[in-house]
């Protein structure tokens, strides 16, 4: 299956918003974004996974693909990031500190294109 179709399937079981480990990945996940400041004490688990979705459903996000020890993830990327796995499953949820030095190839980043581009037919 080429790149773009396994974005495409991965992309749209991540629209359901769940998390590699389940809910104990995303506590865990929701610790760390408030300790980072990213996200205020009073933050939700809720609150993250929204914050994931508006990032997967603007057509303007950023899409790569990264692969690391074999496995391969996908990004959607504006202001905050979204990875996730060929089936869907979130791995994390942040913003970059410095997004342009963060996405580069030398990185094992490829960039794919705008979400809007990936997901029309």
């Amino acid at each position: 299956m080429d790149q773009i179709k396994r974005f495409r399937t991965a992309y749209n079981q991540a629209l359901e918003g769940k998390w590699k480990g389940g809910t104990a990945s995303i506590s865990m996940h929701l610790r760390k974004r408030k300790r980072r400041g990213h996200l205020p004490s009073k933050a939700t688990e809720a609150d993250l996974t929204q914050r994931g979705l508006a990032v997967l459903q603007s057509s303007t996000s950023k899409v790569y693909e990264y692969v690391a020890s074999g496995s391969s993830y996908f990004v959607v990327f504006q202001e905050w990031a979204v990875f996730f796995d060929e089936k869907g499953l979130w791995d994390t949820v942040f913003p970059p500190d410095v997004p342009e030095r963060y996405f580069t190839l030398t990185k094992g980043y490829q960039f794919l294109g705008e979400l809007g581009e990936l997901t029309n037919d």
